[in-house]
């Protein structure tokens, strides 16, 4: 193993023409036409090791690899689960439906290359949090910058998993719950808030 490449800890920028940065806008023969960036320092910084130089290939080192963290998908409920198992994290997400089915229906809350619908919430679901764990987790994208699922929060209501007032709270301003939701208990027939323990 040779040298690695390092980013640098610190960027030394040096101006010499002028107090102020040049125009974007309007281009004269003081626009400075060169970097301003000056990397002959760059070995007398620490830095993160980026990639090593291994018979003329840069290759990550392998403890630089981190380990996705899987967000709870219903995060919104006031969820704070996190793990670092994937089997962990489908069992957590999935009981939050308390054995009802999940949507047949599903969109990714992340980006719209992914919407599904299958002929059972399962295979929906099992569908959706493939892609969230590949394509989102697995880069470090955390669900609190997603779009609010009112279709889910829906589908969360019809199977009277959360309230009215849960889905109006997650139907307004911040789309998430301040509070996690009640448990339910059924008596006579319908279900009620349950009481506290």
């Amino acid at each position: 193993r040779s040298c690695s490449s390092m980013a640098p800890a610190c960027i030394h920028q040096s101006s010499t023409t002028s107090q102020h940065p040049p125009s974007l806008y309007h281009y004269s023969d003081a626009t400075p036409t060169e970097t301003s960036i000056s990397t002959g320092l760059a070995s007398h910084f620490s830095g993160v090791p980026l990639l090593e130089d291994v018979n003329g290939v840069l290759e990550r080192r392998p403890n630089s690899i981190r380990q996705p963290v899987f967000e709870c998908a219903f995060w919104f409920l006031s969820c704070s689960y996190l793990s670092t198992d994937i089997d962990e994290w489908r069992t957590h997400c999935l009981s939050h439906f308390r054995g009802e089915e999940p949507p047949k229906s599903v969109t990714c809350p992340l980006c719209s290359d992914f919407s599904l619908t299958c002929l059972d919430g399962w295979t929906a679901w099992n569908a959706r949090m493939e892609h969230v764990a590949l394509r989102h987790h697995a880069v470090g994208t955390s669900l609190r910058t997603s779009r609010p699922d009112f279709h889910l929060f829906q589908h969360l209501w019809q199977k009277r998993l959360i309230d009215d007032e849960d889905l109006k709270e997650l139907k307004g301003g911040n789309h998430n719950l301040e509070r996690a939701p009640g448990n339910f208990v059924v008596t006579h027939g319908r279900r009620e808030r349950g009481r506290g323990r």
